[in-house]
């Protein structure tokens, strides 16, 4: 497995956080299908974990996943 980083989303409507972690859940899914991530890549890389900033007051949404992988999802959610 390659090595593994963590983007963070910062995110201010409860409905943007739905948004991305189903974009995210599409994009791996895609991804596994291709065989670019193995099964286990797939399951590690689904896990989100979310924390509450209370001075920028909102939700960071941390994804993980390898470098290049992480970079092909903001260009696909962000352009």
């Amino acid at each position: 497995m390659k090595s593994s980083k963590i983007i963070t989303i910062g995110i201010k409507e409860l409905a943007h956080q739905k948004v991305i972690l189903a974009a995210w859940y599409n994009f791996l899914k895609e991804n596994f299908d291709a065989k670019k991530v193995s099964a286990e890549e797939f399951t590690l890389f689904l896990q989100a974990h979310v924390m509450y900033d209370l001075d920028k007051d909102q939700i960071e949404l941390m994804l993980s996943g390898s470098e290049t992988l992480l970079e092909e999802f903001k260009k696909s959610i962000f352009g």
